[in-house]
């Protein structure tokens, strides 16, 4: 004989498994490909990562290897033997537009991940607690939106390195550029907390996650199993955009001579060759388009992944 069916055990067994929006990535996925810029950003910027992982191996010299200013070769124009020219100092400009992806990347990812780290914090804590906390956690974002922060890096960087100088911390290698890493980390928070502020509000509604609460999931992982996965499509746009923004500043820092002696960049070329842009225009025009083609693969990449995860089109 059949047991009859309980509707209060129905109801039970509904809510046992939290169920979320089903296909988000892959729906995503679909609507990215069939966005050219998205495709065409996508692209660049797999071609800048292969050109940093591979640099050591195919570029023709050692990123410090002086030895065409000791032939009288400085400011050659290119080649056979440099294919892009040699700069005032005697590098090989393509050496060093090849080994600058890497340190261009170093900083847009390391710069949005701590900025990303503090942002989905700050902003899921206010989204979720709402209240007091959700205006206080939102007005303290507010205030570092209108600090000015090319001029605190600046600043930073300058009394750092002279309070450094002639101390153990001046072994360290690359020490500015993980000064302005985390500077520009520690500033570029604020939109990704507001992002992350609206999504958790948005989620924490949602009937999968009141769902989760009926079976007396704990907050932690209400939080960071149901409510942040869904928030990260929307959270990645967000930090696309920031990568290439975090690129330009490290540009424009080492571009005035405050960058890091020590690390191989695009703004350290343009710095050290803009003088000379009517005599070796190549020294300054290979940096400059590197820049270009990365951060304009970053812009083209956010801009896709903005159309693929729009929630206006998910509908």
């Amino acid at each position: 004989m059949d047991t009859p069916i309980v509707p209060e055990a129905v109801a039970e067994a509904s809510i046992a498994v939290p169920l979320r929006p089903p296909g988000l990535w892959r729906q995503g996925w679909y609507r990215f490909r069939r966005n050219r810029g998205g495709m065409l950003g996508l692209g660049l910027v797999a071609l800048v990562v292969l050109v940093a992982l591979l640099c050591p191996f195919v570029a023709p010299f050692a990123p410090n290897d002086q030895s065409a200013m000791l032939r009288g070769a400085a400011r050659k124009a290119p080649d056979w033997l440099h294919l892009l020219g040699t700069d005032r100092n005697g590098y090989d400009v393509l050496t060093r537009v090849l080994y600058g992806a890497s340190t261009a990347l170093a900083v847009g990812l390391g710069a949005m991940a701590v900025a990303s780290v503090i942002g989905v914090i700050i902003g899921g804590i206010a989204g979720y607690a709402g209240g007091l906390t959700d205006e206080l956690l939102m007005r303290f974002a507010e205030f570092f939106m209108v600090i000015p922060v090319f001029v605190v890096i600046l600043a930073v960087v300058r009394l750092f390195g002279i309070v450094v100088v002639g101390t153990w911390l001046e072994s360290i290698p690359n020490l500015n550029l993980m000064t302005i890493i985390v500077l520009l980390g520690c500033f570029e928070w604020p939109p990704i907390a507001r992002m992350a502020r609206a999504e958790f509000l948005r989620l924490k509604h949602a009937e999968f996650v009141e769902a989760a609460v009926c079976i007396g999931t704990k907050k932690r992982d209400i939080l960071l199993r149901h409510i942040l996965p869904n928030a990260l499509p929307s959270l990645i746009v967000l930090v696309a955009l920031g990568i290439g923004g975090a690129i330009l500043a490290e540009t424009m820092v080492s571009f005035l001579g405050f960058g890091d002696p020590k690390a191989v960049s695009w703004g350290q070329q343009l710095h050290f060759n803009y003088e000379a842009l009517k005599v070796a225009p190549w020294a300054v025009l290979s940096p400059g388009a590197a820049i270009f083609v990365t951060v304009l693969g970053f812009n083209l990449l956010a801009d896709g992944l903005t159309d693929a995860f729009n929630p206006r089109l998910r509908r």
